[in-house]
């Protein structure tokens, strides 16, 4: 559970203390989870998942399927790629290049290392 935690996270761009913020806990409580001291409770469960309806209850409590939910990722497809059916379809012209973010490596004892690339001007 505290590697799923520590992704959504990631995901989110959050830290401990604003996630505890976000879902109404004492942040010691996120530090104990993460840290392997406490399993969550199912009240702090329900609470992410309430904050967070796009992330799959299967994939928190029992870390199977996708991190977010079928329905979310079929509509931000649906979002992402409008008109998708073109009748003279034409090449693609990249214009927007999504740039990395930041790189995070997840080791067995349960740690993790975020890498962020160098500023660029």
């Amino acid at each position: 559970m505290k590697d799923r935690l520590i992704k959504i996270l990631i995901h989110y761009g959050y830290n401990a203390n604003r996630l505890a913020d976000e879902i109404g806990v004492q942040r010691s409580g996120i530090s104990h989870i993460i840290s392997g001291r406490n399993l969550p409770s199912f009240d702090f469960i329900t609470k992410i998942l309430t904050r967070f309806p796009d992330i799959d209850p299967d994939w928190l409590v029992l870390g199977k399927g996708p991190m977010l939910r079928k329905e979310h990722n079929s509509n931000l497809a649906e979002k992402e790629t409008p008109g998708l059916i073109m009748e003279n379809p034409k090449p693609a012209q990249v214009t927007n290049v999504t740039q990395i973010d930041q790189i995070v490596i997840f080791y067995t004892d349960s740690t993790y290392k975020a890498y962020f690339p160098p500023e660029t001007k």
